[in-house]
């Protein structure tokens, strides 16, 4: 018999939905992840032998365990597991550079470090603790296999404080440098209750889990289903848009939240066969004011289309809105999700009547503890009480939110946060450039891409292929300008400031594509 820590009656975590699982659906499937299927009675016997593994290695409460993993079966384990004995998974990126994983790592400081072999050069340039390293086929005689197998319980895991960080996410900050956004366990349950609730997702759930789990989305969807009972159906990384729908068909996905990017090429192929799509719900985005990309699926595929809003700080998706009222309200975010409050906040922090525009503000049991060893940030985020989001906005009298635009200069593409100083600090380095400036444009793809503006010194020569070459390994591919136009002078204002949205504004053509 496993032995458990002693039960909190205050504590409420996700690790309490996988046991309330184990308990309820013991031999309902929880992954599927390549050949490798887990029930979740599977799934809470590896979490809780990986969980006295950590805890015998001497990781406990507080310590930090990152983890640098496609996602899958293992990413899950280890999440919960390090939960389970109060440690705080660190979610590394993938896709950013050696030095911004450096950076992230000298921050967060870990004991451990788990890794598939095709990052392990992300780490180079890290002091990134005990490397272990996890293969992705789940060989037997595989490290974690060997572990989450063999592996016997021997000693009492420690009594946790309830409200303890599950989690850190690094989102972008505006000085370039991120932020290490700390969610409690609690605050991922109730986003994944809420979501559940919302959805009207049941134990026959199978999500089609596309979303990278370093990223929030990803998170939310998969830890909805460990509210719901149902089950995450984990693509390979190395998957095209051939496979992963060749999966939906295999699997019978009801569900998936992906940008479209991954679903949209399905319609050249034969998304619909036999006369079925499994594929039930699609989350899209909202407040994007295109709703009718989205009819396809509606009319063709016989899926239900819904929106939200949302960020890291609040664990996901905090607005909710169908798919007829993105229509009626083109604009719309939605309304709040069962477990959010949303308002709108003037500078000083009172709240402002129906119409009125200043900037959207949440609260509820999925905001953020805060930012790790940024009492400033997180002061600014959640000094009123509400999280500040940055976005500016309305809502009616009705509840309904709008979304006006970004008080923030953070520039979102496919669902990563890019800030223009990131961009900005490559391009001082290049001795050609006299000044440089970047900014979000509108993009059918991404939502939307950095654009950058370059000012070369006078004699000076340097194409858009070389600017390209020069990012390489500076920063991440997606943060790396997607259009860049030449300019004599940039705009500015009387004291020097770089007037980005006027930027914004540039048309942009393909010519000036990198």
């Amino acid at each position: 018999m496993p032995l458990r820590p002693q039960s909190n009656t205050r504590d409420f975590s996700i690790d309490t939905l996988l046991r309330n699982c184990a308990t309820q659906h013991a031999s309902r499937e929880a992954t599927v992840d390549g050949a490798q299927r887990l029930t979740y009675a599977e799934l809470d016997e590896r979490v809780e032998r990986m969980a006295h593994w950590l805890f015998a290695k001497g990781i406990g409460p507080g310590d930090r365990v990152a983890i640098l993993l496609t996602d899958g079966a293992p990413y899950l384990t280890i999440l919960l597991a390090s939960g389970r004995i109060g440690a705080i998974a660190v979610l590394l990126n993938w896709r950013l550079a050696p030095s911004e994983i450096a950076w992230i790592i000298g921050n967060a400081e870990p004991t451990m470090t788990f890794v598939n072999p095709r990052f392990v050069a992300l780490l180079e340039e890290s002091e990134a603790g005990d490397v272990i390293e996890v293969d992705e086929s789940h060989a037997p005689d595989g490290t974690f296999e060997s572990i989450v197998a063999n592996n016997q319980p021997v000693q009492t895991l420690p009594d946790l404080a309830a409200e303890r960080p599950l989690y850190m996410m690094y989102t972008s900050g505006t000085t370039g440098k991120p932020k290490g956004c700390l969610q409690a366990g609690s605050a991922v349950a109730s986003s994944a209750m809420g979501f559940s609730v919302r959805r009207g997702f049941t134990p026959e759930e199978r999500l089609l889990s596309i979303n990278p789990l370093f990223h929030v989305v990803g998170m939310q969807q998969v830890a909805a289903m460990l509210a719901c009972g149902g089950c995450s159906v984990f693509a390979g990384r190395d998957d095209d848009s051939a496979a992963v729908l060749d999966l939906v068909h295999r699997e019978a996905s009801t569900t998936t939240s992906a940008f479209p990017t991954i679903c949209f090429p399905w319609v050249a192929m034969e998304p619909v066969r036999d006369g079925t799509m499994p594929l039930t719900n699609y989350t899209g985005g909202a407040g994007m004011g295109r709703p009718q990309m989205y009819e396809f699926i509606e009319q063709d595929w016989d899926a239900r289309v819904v929106g939200g809003y949302g960020q890291t700080e609040v664990c996901g998706f905090a607005t909710f809105i169908d798919y007829p009222d993105m229509l009626e309200h083109p604009r719309s975010i939605g309304w709040a999700m069962p477990h959010v409050e949303m308002t709108i906040l003037d500078p000083d922090g009172n709240q402002l009547p129906p119409g009125e525009e200043g900037e959207i503000c949440l609260r509820g049991p999925s905001v953020m503890l805060g930012y790790w060893r940024n009492e400033e940030a997180t002061e600014a985020a959640l000094g009123h009480g509400w999280l500040r989001t940055g976005d500016l906005g309305t809502m009616d009298e009705n509840g309904l939110g709008y979304l006006l635009g970004r008080a923030k200069e953070l520039i979102k593409t496919g669902g990563e946060n890019v800030y223009p100083a990131e961009v900005d600090a490559v391009f001082a380095e290049m001795p050609e450039v006299a000044d440089a400036g970047c900014a979000g444009v509108p993009d059918k793809q991404w939502g939307e891409a950095v654009k950058a503006f370059v000012v070369l010194k006078p004699g000076e020569t340097l194409s858009r292929e070389e600017i390209t070459a020069r990012f390489k390994g500076k920063i991440a591919g997606y943060k790396r300008p997607r259009y860049i136009e030449f300019v004599d002078a940039l705009p500015r204002d009387p004291i020097g400031k770089l007037l980005r949205r006027e930027l914004s504004t540039r048309p942009v053509s393909e010519d000036q594509a990198a």
